[in-house]
């Protein structure tokens, strides 16, 4: 037992004044003689023994009462977890997880109620000169403040389930953020959390003595939830009249196998698609469902299942553009029949749109229309368009390189330095024949599925030394081990690099359908695969590559409900994006706008890592503290009797002074008694 005002004990001495008035108040008995009184005398002597125990009995009810009240004073206590408690003002933290885990359900009902409920009793559990900080995910810079009392109250009955993901060191630091700009002698943190195994990272916690914290958990009564974790296209472009597949990955958190459990795609507000999927326990499927492009433009699109009570991660927003046509722009260097031969791979699909430009007469600004920019044979590379070429490629364009016949290699080492590759050399070693296709790549493994053994592969009679960056995709080799082409990644775009020209005299490249295949699939995947969609977050970026985003048009978003948001734009030598800072928007479709025109579809999805409820419970917590020796933490478990009282004993230890005032009245009433005896 220990005391909160151990001063008070010093009033003890007091005890000595019924002493004291018991010892000089014995009365003094006069003596009379009187005859015949043996049987008398025997019945006084017994009743003067009888008072004499009378007195001790009330002198020590008297002393006990006294006693109680000085104890009682001195406020004693059992000492909760925390140690010893402390007297005078406090500073108090209320860490209350407002995050979507935390619409589960116990016993108690929904474990956000509860958590209101629990930091509603911790504030009513101080005295009303405290003062608190009310602090939730949204981490608001006014929540940095301490209040008073009834305004803590409040803020704590207005939490709400809110889509930020916040590990709980963080939840912490801010917290004795707060609790530092106080000068109370006494401070206290507490954190009502269903303690997500996602969140709970207790590597980054560390003792605090100067404020002990409570941890009060909330776990929920199942685990069990069903979520769309992701969303991606097949293929990096969708183009009109193509048929989409879109893939959907769905996790089952829970412990029971789901069967045929229907996944629903809506586009521009139609139903588009309907797939069924069955995943086992604490697995992870992937489905696809196909529809096809029929329309040019800016599309929305919706992914939907059904399952309770989590239902943040149900719904899958995206959005993509469709495009009428890939653009190719061949820069000719004077090479006509291999010009024809590239303009005859892509004239033959209506898919792409292809034009031919003297390498002399570019328009640089061009560029930023294009797809796909194919150098044919051109004897030199200025370098205006050496620079402008490595810039297309950063923000996401692709360049094919073929060399020219008998041209100098001296003249390209320039731009091939931009993409990280060695100065070319010319190889005069004879024919050379192409002896193997990577299939491990994906270049070429979504075209051909198997390869026989004795394929007719293309060859060449005249090629360059190629020496490519490292890192780069090697997709075709010669006999000797060169390579005959290869891909090098060039920031989001790509710079493949041909090591024969497209000259007949130089080889049979051209009359190969290697050539065609090659050249397709380059326009195919001519642009990054775009993610249908951006994750809010702490920050989220959206890309906004190519979009006129002047000063005099400075962009808007708008959301769902007629929401508007001016996004910053960012500007960088790659690339141009949109971020989204730390804002509670809600998830759906977004369209960009400039002026008056809509230039881009953009969709917000919440994070997923909050769909995973399993959590800590208060045992495996105690000993994950023990085992990182972290003393200044206390669990202290929700259920099960009054929560205020057992975090007031928490806080202070379990507070004697009422029991020692009853004490001290049931001594008096015992001196009255004795009193009203004695008479």
């Amino acid at each position: 037992m220990s005391f909160l005002h151990p001063a008070f004990l010093w009033a003890l001495g007091v005890l000595a004044l019924p002493v004291l008035i018991h010892l000089f108040q014995l009365r003094r008995f006069k003596r009379i003689d009187f005859p015949h009184v043996r049987l008398l005398a025997e019945v006084s002597r017994q009743t003067r023994a009888r008072r004499k125990v009378q007195h001790w009995l009330v002198l020590a009810a008297r002393c006990l009462a006294l006693a109680s009240l000085v104890l009682a004073f001195a406020q004693p206590y059992i000492p909760g977890a925390d140690g010893a408690a402390q007297a005078g003002a406090r500073a108090v933290s209320i860490y209350i997880d407002d995050s979507f885990s935390m619409d589960g359900q116990n016993a108690g009902g929904r474990l956000l109620d509860q958590a209101r409920k629990g930091a509603q009793d911790v504030v009513m559990g101080q005295a009303p000169t405290d003062r608190f900080q009310v602090l939730t995910g949204r981490f608001e810079g006014r929540q940095q403040q301490l209040l008073p009392r009834e305004e803590a109250l409040q803020a704590a009955a207005q939490a709400d389930a809110v889509p930020f993901t916040r590990p709980l060191s963080k939840a912490l630091a801010r917290q004795r953020e707060a609790l530092a700009t106080s000068d109370a002698p006494v401070k206290r943190a507490y954190l009502l959390t269903d303690l997500q195994r996602t969140i709970a990272d207790l590597d980054a916690w560390t003792n605090d003595s100067t404020a002990p914290t409570v941890i009060i958990p909330l776990t929920p009564t199942a685990t069990a939830n069903l979520s769309i974790d992701s969303a991606w296209f097949g293929t990096p472009v969708r183009r009109l009249g193509q048929s989409e597949e879109l893939h959907v990955r769905i996790t089952n958190h829970g412990d029971q196998e789901l069967v045929n459990v229907p996944v629903r795609l809506v586009i521009d507000g139609e139903q588009r698609g309907l797939a069924a999927f069955s995943a086992g326990p604490s697995a992870s499927v992937d489905t696809v469902l196909r529809f096809r492009n029929d329309q040019a433009g800016l599309h929305w699109g919706e992914l939907a299942i059904t399952d309770q009570p989590v239902t943040f991660d149900d719904r899958l927003w995206f959005a993509f553009r469709t495009i009428d046509r890939l653009r190719v722009l061949v820069l000719s260097g004077g090479d006509a029949p291999g010009d024809r031969a590239i303009q005859a791979v892509f004239a033959q699909d209506s898919a792409h749109a292809v034009a031919l430009r003297d390498f002399r007469q570019l328009d640089l600004a061009e560029l930023e229309q294009q797809d796909l920019v194919v150098l044919s044979g051109l004897p030199e590379l200025p370098s205006g368009t050496a620079q402008a070429l490595a810039a297309f490629a950063e923000s996401g364009g692709s360049v094919a390189v073929f060399p020219p016949r008998g041209g100098d290699p001296a003249r390209y080492a320039a731009f091939f330095g931009t993409v990280g590759a060695a100065a070319p050399a010319r190889l005069d070693t004879g024919s050379a024949r192409v002896d193997r296709i990577d299939l491990e790549l994906p270049f070429y493994r979504e075209v051909f599925q198997t390869m026989p053994r004795n394929v007719d592969l293309p060859s060449a009679r005249e090629r360059w030394g190629i020496r490519p960056a490292a890192g780069s995709d090697v997709l075709l080799r010669t006999q000797d081990g060169l390579p005959f082409l290869s891909r090098t990644a060039a920031g989001r775009g790509s710079v493949y690099l041909w090591a024969a020209p497209l000259a007949e005299e130089s080889g049979n490249l051209v009359r190969h359908a290697l050539f065609a295949t090659s050249l397709l699939r380059m326009a195919e995947l001519a642009r990054p695969m775009e993610r249908p969609y951006a994750v809010l977050g702490a920050e989220a970026t959206l890309p906004a590559d190519g979009l006129e985003l002047g000063a005099e048009r400075p962009p808007r978003l708008m959301g769902p409900q007629g929401l508007e948001v001016m996004p910053e734009v960012r500007r960088t030598m790659a690339s141009t994006a949109l971020v989204l800072h730390d804002e509670d928007l809600p998830p759906g479709h977004y369209a960009l706008v400039a002026g008056q025109d809509t230039v881009a579809a953009f969709a917000l999805n919440h994070s997923r890592l909050e769909s995973d409820l399993r959590s800590l419970t208060a045992e495996a917590l105690r000993a994950e503290l023990g085992q990182r020796g972290l003393t200044t933490f206390t669990v202290i478990e929700a259920g099960g009797g009054d929560l205020s009282l057992r975090l007031a004993e928490a806080g202070s230890g379990r507070k004697l002074w009422k029991w020692f005032i009853a004490l001290a009245l049931l001594f008096l009433v015992a001196e009255a008694f004795l009193l009203r005896a004695t008479r």
